[in-house]
């Protein structure tokens, strides 16, 4: 038997459930957050009030993880270890989700991969942020919350806006590098890695410098260079990841990765590739990890 952790019952986790009864695999879909764990001799999780043993379940892909309080996020990703530690394949494995969730760690390992990635400051010191937003005044910067996605809580600051929303931002403070294209567009690219593969990718256009798909951008397939290939496929495999929507921007000093998914959409990129159903290939690599893991 296999899980979906998932918020939603929408098209993703649609396209994930088909493709399981291709392969002719037994899968429910779980929230996280209505998960509880019973730690006895005999292991088990329980799902919308109906127990299963832990030696019954194989394998548990991830497709969402909520917010919440501090204490509501580490239950969510214990639940996770909890699975791996009887030996159910967690699709991305916890660490790596737990890398690419947190801006901070995931900056941190691009930089010291050296993996091209915007310049980037965190502090939680007001004196340092101040001294930190100097630097960044002549060309103004991105402010952006450790946790989250989709463009929410990014914020412009410059000389007209100095400061961020502080409240919003529960006193840890991520600035980085705007990222000026040459040509004045907001265009960035994802590449969907599975396997240490590229396996599809698309450019995103939007009418604002917040340009994804949630928020209106425009998408088409393209076929990257050699080099963004490279740089994806080295920024996928310094955070330890199965699979990956790795993002990449222009800016005046060439490429740079701007975030690495671990828990990547693909309806944009599925609506752009015809020739390829991109949930059989993600559950076909996921099937064969959990089966050389059992």
């Amino acid at each position: 038997m296999y899980l979906i952790f998932t918020e939603d019952d929408g098209w993703h986790t649609s396209q994930l459930i088909k493709s399981f009864e291709k392969n002719k695999k037994k899968v429910i879909t779980a929230k996280i957050n209505n998960s509880s764990l019973v730690l006895e001799d005999i292991p088990k999780i329980i799902i919308d009030s109906k127990e299963y043993f832990l030696k019954d379940i194989e394998g548990a892909f991830v497709r969402g993880i909520p917010g919440g309080t501090l204490e509501e996020v580490i239950f969510h990703l214990d639940i996770l270890h909890y699975l791996e530690l009887y030996n159910v394949c967690v699709y991305n494995n916890t660490v790596c989700i737990e890398k690419s969730v947190d801006k901070i760690r995931t900056s941190s390992i691009l930089s010291a991969s050296n993996i091209p990635t915007p310049k980037t400051y965190i502090t939680s010191n007001i004196k340092d942020l101040n001294k930190f937003k100097k630097e960044f005044f002549e060309n103004k910067c991105v402010s952006k919350p450790i946790f989250g996605s989709q463009g929410k809580g990014l914020e412009i600051l410059d000389k007209n806006n100095s400061h961020p929303d502080y409240e919003n931002l529960n006193n840890v403070y991520y600035l980085q590098e705007y990222l000026n294209h040459p040509e004045s567009k907001f265009i960035d690219w994802r590449l969907f890695v599975i396997k240490n593969e590229v396996i599809a990718s698309m450019v995103r256009e939007g009418k604002t410098w917040i340009n994804n798909i949630a928020n209106g951008a425009s998408c088409k397939s393209f076929k990257p260079s050699r080099e963004m290939v490279e740089i994806a496929l080295k920024a996928s495999n310094a955070l330890n990841m199965d699979y990956s929507g790795v993002d990449i921007m222009l800016g005046d000093n060439g490429y740079m990765v701007t975030e690495v998914n671990s828990i990547p959409a693909w309806k944009g990129l599925q609506s752009v590739h015809n020739d390829r159903i991109i949930a059989d290939e993600i559950i076909n690599n996921f099937l064969r990890i959990c089966k050389e893991k059992n």
